[in-house]
């Protein structure tokens, strides 16, 4: 095990350290908490994430801390216009520092790795320094590639600001300089627990990998190590596009989403709530469905609520089956895997519906990809690419809640009811706009420029059986148009509703929250009962330790009394305390749906002992509407789902109390008396 960490900071937002006394306790908390999660992990069969392992001899450790001091004083002297390429420099650099922090070397090889990636990180910084354009570059020729070669790369998270890696396969063919827009394939890896930074790297250099289309660029998102590209890692993978798209020649019609096993599980979540992004899904084994894969159908694992119930309709994508008529699907499976399991739960949800697609099943293959199936599946992508091409296509499209809001052309804004199928199906014909929608409040449509439906200026709106007075289309701009619906009907809106209502990206449930960028609010002061005093200070450690060991980034903290109105402006909040101890919180304490002093907390109408209860909660942020405020709360899965990337998901829904006098266990952050989600006005409601 690891040395306990003191609890991280960010320098640009701890402007001032915690009390001497309140430091101490959290350096202490750290280790008491560090090895008692250990400890449960072990006594529960719960492995650690990522893989424990070790370190080198002692001098070589302090011969590659000297390299990575020296690599990152030099690179903090590159001048401004070379600070955009200095993520490719200090991705390789962060990965070699993170195994030395974390104890991450496996193998007697990984010392020499970390060496050579160093030296590379090196190379890249002479070339900066000589005046290169890119360090992306560095090593290639210029002429023509002969081969797929694989480089890699990194780009600062917006969540957390960590430097995380990718790959990126370029096919033979390419070189620097103008050329014709190309394919690109995402290809997303499989579980492994000990394939962390460094180990990334490392492969993504020396491999160009699994898949090399002719013409086409690979993307290989690392999607933050191991939790099948959910949450962190689901944002990772468009940040890591957004940065391949800025760099190179890419067509937006042209991007699959592909994987295999734990990649394949993600591949099919990217497929059924992003379905308008892919010309193609090409998912291999995985998980599509979190109890029958885990066998929770026949001997669940523990009692589960209604409310996580109704979660597992964010990741499981059964529900979503219908969205797959929004591009092209072509699925694998081994003969005799397992996992075939996905594939088959997505065929039997999709022909419910009345759809059909493409699975290829690999003769006598266990979990692999056989050579024949892969060929199948190349061509056939091939021949899909060939016909993709900016167009306006029809639209059917059914979302669960409001992270997933939007398919082509046609964004829903919003829900009668979250957790409950919101569906729009909508075609251009001319200059009408055809649209229906059940179970939908709020609807945004948007064409391009060059797609504009018409020549002409007049555009038609149907949506039911109604006709609406649309605004005309402009010549050479894009078309924009919002639609409500109010009791007398639908109608078009003249501005987007900015009320408080659940919207995209203020919507829930918790953790929510991190998937965009937050900010950890450290309280000043002792809350005023000991029991939840002791539970918030232990809850602080396990949300920042879990966000490093997890999510593989830092999260960032702030004292309350050092919040600022920039702050406040750029991140969800995450305030951990009561009323007392937090400042921030007592400052708007009167305007979240909760009563909470020393002497009662009352939430949904039921009172609580405050001696011995917590609130953890998600709402609007009242200081900036299109922010979230978080109460004591990070990740709310725990180390229960350490052992598969399906268990990774959310355990509690918008809010929460939470008896403090209960220890923390690896499932839930202690017994739970009630919790429950907010309306569609954010308002509580019995659930």
């Amino acid at each position: 095990m690891r040395p306990a960490l003191p609890v991280p900071t960010t320098a640009t937002c701890q402007k001032a350290p915690l009390s001497a006394l309140r430091q101490i306790f959290f350096f202490l908390l750290a280790g008491l908490i560090s090895c008692s999660t250990a400890a449960v992990a072990q006594d529960s069969g719960f492995p650690s994430l990522p893989k424990q392992g070790k370190l080198p001899a002692p001098e070589v450790v302090h011969e590659l801390q000297d390299s990575i001091a020296k690599l990152r004083a030099a690179v903090d002297l590159l001048p401004p216009d070379s600070k955009d390429q200095s993520a490719d420099i200090e991705v390789l650099i962060r990965s070699v520092d993170l195994a030395i922090q974390d104890h991450l070397f496996y193998r007697d090889s990984d010392a020499k790795s970390a060496a050579q990636i160093l030296q590379t990180a090196k190379a890249r910084l002479e070339a900066l320094q000589a005046g290169a354009t890119t360090a992306r570059h560095t090593g290639l020729p210029t002429s023509p590639l002969e081969k797929p070669t694989s480089i890699v790369g990194g780009f600062v998270s917006k969540i957390d600001g960590s430097v995380q890696p990718y790959g990126l396969v370029l096919p033979a063919g390419w070189e620097a300089g103008p050329s014709e827009p190309r394919r690109l394939d995402v290809w997303l890896h499989g579980r492994g627990d000990s394939n962390v930074e460094m180990q990334f790297v490392r492969g993504r250099l020396n491999s160009a990998g699994p898949v090399t289309p002719d013409n086409t660029f690979v993307l290989h998102p690392f999607g933050r190590h191991c939790n099948a590209f959910k949450f962190a890692g689901e944002v990772d993978v468009y940040e890591a596009i957004q940065t391949v798209a800025a760099q190179y020649s890419i067509d937006p019609s042209k991007i699959s989403i592909r994987g295999f096993s734990m990649g394949g599980a993600g591949c099919w979540q990217f497929a059924v709530h992003d379905p308008g992004m892919w010309f193609a899904a090409n998912p291999g084994a995985g998980f599509a469905d979190t109890v029958l894969y885990q066998g929770w159908d026949s001997k669940p694992a523990y009692p589960m609520t209604p409310y996580q119930i109704q979660l597992l309709n964010w990741y499981d994508c059964p529900p979503w089956a219908g969205n797959l008529a929004n591009t092209n699907v072509l699925a694998y499976s081994g003969e005799i895997d397992k996992q075939k399991l996905a594939a088959d739960t997505m065929v039997a949800a999709s022909k419910k519906l009345g759809l059909e697609w493409l699975h290829i099943i690999g003769p006598g293959m266990g979990h692999k990809i056989d050579p024949n199936s892969a060929d199948i599946m190349d061509k056939q992508l091939s021949e899909w690419a060939a016909e993709a091409e900016p167009a306006i296509p029809n639209v059917d499209f059914t979302t669960y809640f409001l992270r997933y809001p939007r398919c082509h052309w046609l964004t829903v804004n919003g829900l009668e009811r979250h957790w409950s199928p919101g569906r729009v199906q909508g075609k251009v014909e001319g200059g009408t706009i055809s649209i229906d929608a059940t179970g939908v409040t709020h609807l945004a449509i948007d064409l391009p420029a060059d797609q504009l439906p018409t020549d002409s200026e007049a555009i038609t709106i149907r949506i039911g059986e109604s006709g609406l007075a649309a605004p005309d289309a402009v010549a050479g701009k894009p078309y924009h148009c919002d639609l409500v619906f109010t009791p007398e009907g639908w109608s078009v809106a003249g501005a987007p509703d900015q009320s408080l209502r659940k919207r995209p990206g203020l919507q829930g449930p918790i953790d929510d929250a991190f998937t965009k960028p937050f900010l950890i609010v450290l309280p000043s002061r002792p809350c005023w009962h000991g029991s939840v005093e002791r539970w918030v200070s232990a809850e602080t450690e396990i949300a920042i330790k879990r966000w490093h060991d997890i999510m593989r980034g830092e999260a960032r903290t702030v004292l309350d009394r050092d919040l600022d109105a920039e702050m406040i402006r750029d991140f969800n909040l995450v305030l951990f305390g009561d009323p007392h101890a937090n400042r921030t919180l007592g400052g708007i304490i009167d305007r979240l749906p909760i009563v909470w002093t020393r002497e009662q907390l009352v939430m949904n109408g039921k009172s609580y002992d405050p001696a011995d209860h917590a609130a953890a909660m998600i709402y609007p942020n009242p200081l900036n509407p299109d922010r979230y405020v978080v109460l004591n709360s990070g990740l709310t899965f725990r180390e229960f789902s350490n052992v598969s990337n399906s268990r990774q998901i959310p355990m509690l829904p918008d809010w929460a109390i939470i008896e403090t006098s209960e220890e923390q266990g690896p499932l839930l952050p202690g017994t739970i008396p009630d919790a429950g989600f907010f309306d569609e006005k954010w308002k509580a409601k019995s659930n």
